[in-house]
């Protein structure tokens, strides 16, 4: 084990440096080339031909076009059933204009004729291996020989569930019948491996061997943050009997981070299940997120408050494309930093915040540090913060993927580190799509394994610091992001003097997922009062009413269109403005849940924005043909008095588009 250079400092101090720390940015730099020399040394690359999975990888690497449709034929892989549907989807797929298969692989799906079952065949298998390359097995009994060949070789383990999200109560019963096995199975067979202090063991003493990971999602059919207190109650109940029976059997059990969306009710569900329920207990935190310094200071603070000791396991996070194409499709501010770079800069703050958090004795509440990077850069300046609090290594655990980045796990265990895989187990279909997310982070331009490994990029760019720095967090779309949005997407004309000048942008729903505004709607809710409407109309007054409209209609048809389309705006205006108060009046009155009474005031809106743009072009003369002495055009113009019996189901949303 290689000796640490420490810098002296007082670990009863809060280490809080400056982004520009001269003495903390070169023991990284230091440790991080150390790291990176050796990782270079530990053999051939990732991405280097041992396989036909690396060959795969490689090739995919080089060629967009073909990693493509590579990855579309693993997606459907498990739906096929025959060598014929593999062989035709193959051909579909890698038979594209401008794609270019790998020689071996051009060459059979060239042949055809009797090789195409052959072809087939192989292919399977290999995509098969691919699979088991990043999954441990179907089950607890099927993963542990994979798992005692880790502990062998120097690392431990977090065993996970293939698949999230569950749609029944029936599948989130067995979801957790399935955590149950793990939890049961796994400790007695864990416990015969072989005595390895640097696994079982960290600054302050014992660790446990067996450590899971879980998903919420998978737990609850219907998990809604809009129904928090609810959702959390079912969840809680849920987890109990799993909790209470990895605390009796020492399993140290791992909350994992998914959605956005879901976040706040992963951390609150945390925090209450370590109140209630003795266990060994981690959470994951993502610094993708724009809250990722407000989420750290949350659980230092919780820890601190109740005197529990949690382990994070900080990630960067693994689904920036979902979050980036939701939150602009709703017209919501995207809730993850648009840049690596930002992501990396997040990641060391939560990191410092972390680790300044974490507890010198085994009855202090604190925060322990579960790196999760495959990035030298992260790791080293982990580990030099460590050292500036005078904290040995073993108080630092670092945690990979299973199947990824080999030689930097080599490196991490010769330096004397502690490192954990994270493998998950399950059956091949929701595997598929765990398989293509990880080809895709092998591939990526962004990756860095491909930067240092496959690029063979200098260490002064792949260890410099990472540039970015915190922001305030607001869920509320604002004027600018809408703007971006209409001129992005251009779902109507831009009119000179209609509304804002701009093109129509859908008004963006509420997000439920936030608690202000959560609490805000509710208020809202809560002083919304029914008008009170007479129903004693007679006849006579109907016709009355119809005597009038007709009256005005000349004059109305006549009125220039931008002023017509004007009473539109202004009306989408008082309906923005009033929004949670005809919102409260719509559930009152129809008895609509929240998120279908907001939709449709939105749509309301929607109308009146959208109509108010599109009905200028409709009222302008246009030329038809060039005749000799003629003039033709046509128009269009309004014809006169309607009446409306909209269906009580969207009670301002039909009624309102029709009028």
């Amino acid at each position: 084990m290689m000796k640490p250079d420490p810098i002296q400092g007082d670990p009863s101090i809060e280490f809080k440096p400056s982004h520009g720390d001269r003495v903390l940015e070169q023991r990284t730099r230091r440790i991080g080339e150390d790291l990176l020399k050796q990782s270079r040394q530990a053999g051939k690359t990732f991405f280097g031909a041992t396989s036909w999975s690396d060959r795969l990888s490689d090739w995919a690497t080089r060629d967009e076009h073909f990693k493509v449709q590579l990855f579309r034929f693993v997606d459907v892989f498990p739906m096929l059933k025959t060598s014929r549907q593999v062989y035709e989807h193959l051909m579909e797929y890698l038979a594209q204009p401008g794609v270019r298969a790998p020689r071996g692989m051009g060459f059979a799906l060239a042949a055809g004729g009797l090789l195409k079952g052959i072809t087939a065949d192989i292919i399977s298998r290999q995509v098969r291996t691919m699979a088991r390359r990043f999954i441990a097995g179907e089950d607890a009994a099927s993963a542990l020989p994979t798992l005692k060949k880790l502990w062998i070789n120097g690392a431990a383990f977090s065993v996970d569930l293939l698949g999230e999200a569950c749609i029944s109560a029936i599948e989130a019963q067995a979801y957790a019948q399935r955590y149950l096995d793990l939890i049961t199975t796994l400790p007695g067979h864990v416990a015969s491996f072989q005595a390895d202090p640097r696994l079982e063991t960290d600054h302050l003493g014992p660790i446990p061997r067996t450590n899971v990971s879980i998903k919420i999602t998978s737990l609850d059919a219907h998990p809604q943050p809009i129904d928090f207190e609810r959702t959390l109650d079912r969840l809680a109940a849920a987890l109990t009997p799993i909790l209470q029976t990895a605390g009796k059997l020492g399993v140290f059990v791992n909350f994992d981070m998914e959605q956005f969306r879901y976040k706040d009710l992963t951390l609150a569900l945390f925090e209450r299940c370590c109140e209630e329920i003795d266990f060994h207990a981690g959470l994951a935190m993502q610094a993708y997120l724009k809250t990722g310094d407000a989420d750290a200071a949350r659980i230092i603070d919780w820890t601190r408050r109740t005197g529990r000791q949690v382990t994070v396991r900080l990630v960067k996070g693994a689904y920036w494309d979902y979050e980036t194409i939701h939150a602009e499709q709703q017209g919501w501010p995207v809730p993850v930093w648009p840049t690596k770079e930002e992501t990396d800069a997040c990641f060391e703050r939560m990191t410092g915040a972390i680790v300044a958090a974490i507890p010198m004795k085994k009855d202090q509440g604190g925060v322990k540090l579960a790196l999760g990077s495959h990035n030298v850069r992260s790791i080293a300046h982990a580990l030099a913060l460590l050292e500036s609090r005078g904290l040995p290594p073993s108080a630092l655990e670092l945690q990979m993927l299973h199947g990824m980045a080999g030689q930097l796990k080599d490196a991490a265990i010769r330096r004397g580190l502690r490192l954990r895989e994270y493998l998950p187990v399950g059956q091949t279909i929701p595997g598929m799509a765990y398989l293509v997310r990880r080809l895709l982070e092998n591939t990526s331009n962004n990756s860095w394994l491909k930067s240092s490994f496959f690029d063979n990029a200098s260490p002064d760019l792949l260890l410099a610091p990472p540039q970015g720095e915190p922001t305030t967090w607001a869920y509320a779309p604002t004027p600018a992001r809408l703007h971006e949005l209409a001129h992005h997407e251009e779902l109507s004309p831009a009119i000179s003097g209609v509304g804002d000048g701009r093109p129509f942008i859908t008004e963006p729903p509420r997000d439920f997922s936030d608690a202000d505004q959560r609490a805000r709607f509710a208020a809202a809710i809560a002083k919304a009062k029914v008008p009170t409407v007479a129903n004693d109309s007679t006849v006579a007054q109907a016709s009355a009413a119809l005597a009038s409209a007709h009256k005005a209609f000349d004059s109305w048809r006549d009125v220039d269109p931008h002023k017509r389309a004007a009473v539109l705006t202004r009306t989408a205006a008082l309906m923005r403005q009033r929004r949670d108060e005809l919102c409260g009046i719509i559930i009152r009155e129809s008895g609509k849940p929240w998120r279908e009474a907001d939709g449709d005031v939105c749509e309301a809106i929607d109308f009146c924005e959208y109509y108010a743009r599109m009905a200028i072009e409709l009222f302008e003369p246009r030329r038809l043909g060039r005749y000799i002495g003629e003039l033709n055009e046509t128009w269009h113009q309004p014809r006169g008095v309607a009446v409306i019996i909209s269906p009580w189901n969207f009670p301002l949303a039909i009624c309102c588009g029709m009028t």
